[in-house]
C-alpha cells in the first residue's frame, strides 16, 4: 500500500460495537450512568483521532499518522484500517499478519507538521474535558477515580487541574502523593530527633555492684545513669555504648510516638559477652525461678517476667546492642500504650523503624517460614533483611511487584511470633508510611490498638482508606519514596 491514503472519504473509519464494549469497561462501575459516559467519550476520541489521522494523510504527514494508528491499535486491537495502515495483511482464517518487511513512513509537509501536536491535542481535548467532568462530580469510588484520572492524564500529563483531583501535589520530582511529601519533610524531623536523642542521652559512669549483682558469680562490670544501670562481661566500651543507646532510646520514642512515658528508675541491663555465661546468670538472678530457666536458655535474650531487668547473651556488640534496643523499645511501648506482643504488626512493625533509626541495625525479630516461598528462597530473603546495606523499603516494594502483600486482615491479627517473614518486612513498611507520612495519626492508632479496638478499622481510620484504595495507594507511596 505504500504512502497513500488508509481509507479517508472513500474508506471511512469505523468504530466497532466490540470496540465500544472495551474502551467502556471500567471496573467496578458506580452505575450504568458512568458506563455509558465513559463510552460515550472514548467513541468521540476514537472519531476525532481518525479525523486527525486522515488530516496527516492528507497532509503527507505519514510518521506522524503512524503514531495515530498505533494509539487506534492500542485503543481498539481490532480497529482494520488502522491495521492496513501499517502494513499488516488479513490471512484467510481472518486472523492479522504483521508486514514481513516493516514499512517505512516519513513526514514531508514541514509546515503541517509544525502545526500537528496542537491539532492533536484539540483533538483529544473534549475526551480529556468529558473525564475532567467525571472527576468533578461526586459519588465516583476510589478506584474509579484513579481509572478515570489515569486516563485523562495520559493525553494531558502536564494538566494540574486534573492532579488536584486526584489528590496529586507539585513536587521537586514531579506529581506526587501528599504524603509522599510529607515523608520527606518528616525524616528530616525524626533524623533531628535522633541526634537530639543520643546528644541528651546521659553518660554512664563506672558503678560498684549492686547486692543481688554481687550474687551472681560472673566477672561483673558496671556503668550506671541516675535511672539505668548496664551491667554485664561484656567490655566497658560496650557498657557505655549500651547506656546510651538505651538512654536514647527512651527520648527518641517519646518524641516519635508522642508520649512521655519513662523506663522505670530501676531499669537494668545484663550484657553477657559469652552464651557459657547464662547458666550462672539464669541460677543466680533472683526473679528468676528454676523451672524458667529452660524457656530463657532457648532465647538470645529476653525481659525478666515481673522486673524491669533484661538480658542479652548471644552475638556479637552490636547485636547485643540492637537486641536490647527492641527488648526495652518493646516494654516502653507496652509502658506507653498497652500495646503487647500479641499486636505483631505494630510491635515488630515500629520496633524494627525505632531500632533502625537510633542504632542503624535491624537484627532482632521474629518471624515464621514463609507461606508463599520454598526454604531456599525465604532464607535468602532474610539474609537480605540482615544486611544493613539493605533498603527494606526497596524489598516491600518487591512485595507488590511479586504479587506476595499480605493480606491486611490476616496480618493484623497475628502476634509477633506468628508473622512470617514476609509479613515482618511489610509491617515494617507499614509502620514506616505512618511514621513518616501520617505520624499525627500514630498515638491514637497505638491508643486503640492497646485498648483492644478492632485492629483493622483503628488502622483504617489512621490511613483514611479502605483496604483496597489502601493498597494501591501504598505500593505507591513506596514507588515514589526516595
Amino acid at each position: 500500500m505504500g504512502e497513500a491514503g488508509i481509507g479517508g472519504r472513500s474508506a471511512p473509519w469505523r468504530v466497532t460495537t466490540s470496540a465500544l464494549v472495551a474502551l467502556a469497561f471500567v471496573a467496578p462501575l458506580r452505575a450504568d450512568e458512568l458506563e455509558l459516559r465513559l463510552a460515550t467519550a472514548r467513541a468521540e476520541l476514537l472519531r476525532a483521532l481518525e479525523a486527525h489521522a486522515d488530516w496527516c494523510q492528507a497532509k503527507r504527514l505519514f510518521l506522524a499518522r503512524k503514531a495515530v494508528c498505533e494509539l487506534l491499535l492500542e485503543l481498539e486491537p481490532e480497529h482494520a484500517e488502522a491495521r492496513k495502515a501499517l502494513g499488516f495483511t488479513r490471512e484467510k482464517g481472518g486472523a492479522w499478519k504483521p508486514p514481513e518487511k516493516p514499512k517505512t513512513f516519513r513526514d514531508f509537509d514541514k509546515e503541517a507538521l509544525g502545526e500537528e501536536p496542537a491539532r492533536f491535542q484539540a483533538a483529544v481535548a473534549g475526551y480529556v474535558a468529558s473525564l475532567t467532568g467525571m472527576l468533578e462530580s461526586d459519588g465516583l469510588a476510589p478506584a474509579e477515580r484513579e481509572r478515570v484520572g489515569r486516563a485523562a492524564l495520559r493525553f494531558a500529563p502536564d494538566d494540574a487541574h486534573l492532579h488536584e483531583l486526584l489528590g496529586e501535589v507539585a513536587s521537586d520530582h514531579g506529581w506526587v502523593l501528599p504524603e509522599t511529601v510529607q515523608a520527606r519533610a518528616q525524616r528530616a524531623v525524626l533524623r533531628e530527633a535522633v541526634a537530639r536523642a543520643l546528644a541528651e542521652a546521659p553518660e554512664a559512669a563506672p558503678a560498684a555492684l549492686t547486692e543481688r549483682e554481687r550474687q551472681i558469680p560472673l566477672h561483673l562490670e558496671a556503668v550506671a545513669t541516675p535511672r539505668l544501670r548496664v551491667v554485664g562481661t561484656a567490655s566497658p566500651e560496650e557498657l557505655a555504648l549500651c547506656a546510651r543507646a538505651v538512654g536514647a532510646l527512651e527520648r527518641f520514642a517519646q518524641a516519635a510516638l508522642a508520649s512521655q512515658h519513662h523506663l522505670p528508675a530501676e531499669t537494668t541491663v545484663f550484657l553477657l559477652s559469652d552464651p557459657g555465661h547464662l547458666a550462672k546468670f539464669l541460677e543466680h538472678h533472683p526473679a528468676i525461678r528454676p523451672e524458667q530457666r529452660a524457656y530463657y536458655q532457648a532465647l538470645e535474650g529476653a525481659g525478666i517476667a515481673g522486673t524491669a531487668d533484661f538480658a542479652f547473651w548471644s552475638g556479637d556488640m552490636q547485636r547485643r546492642i540492637d537486641g536490647i534496643v527492641r527488648l526495652v523499645l518493646g516494654y516502653w511501648i507496652s509502658g506507653a500504650y498497652q500495646l503487647q506482643v500479641d499486636c505483631g504488626f505494630a510491635y515488630e512493625g515500629f520496633g524494627l523503624f525505632l531500632t533502625r533509626a537510633l542504632v542503624r541495625t535491624r537484627l532482632t525479630w521474629l518471624a515464621q517460614p514463609s507461606k508463599s516461598l520454598d526454604a531456599g528462597a525465604d532464607l535468602a530473603l532474610r539474609q537480605r533483611l540482615i544486611d544493613p546495606e539493605t533498603n527494606w523499603m526497596d524489598e516491600a516494594l518487591r512485595l507488590f511487584q511479586e504479587g506476595r502483600v499480605p493480606p491486611l486482615g490476616a496480618l493484623v491479627s497475628k502476634s509477633a511470633s506468628e508473622l512470617s517473614t514476609e509479613e515482618v518486612l511489610y509491617s515494617n513498611a507499614l509502620a514506616t508510611y505512618l511514621l513518616e507520612a501520617r505520624s499525627a495519626a500514630v498515638p491514637r492508632l497505638l491508643e486503640r490498638l492497646g485498648n483492644g479496638f478492632a485492629r483493622t478499622q483503628a488502622l483504617h481510620e489512621a490511613v483514611g482508606m479502605d483496604q483496597d484504595t489502601f493498597q494501591r495507594h501504598f505500593r505507591r507511596w513506596l514507588e515514589e519514596r526516595r
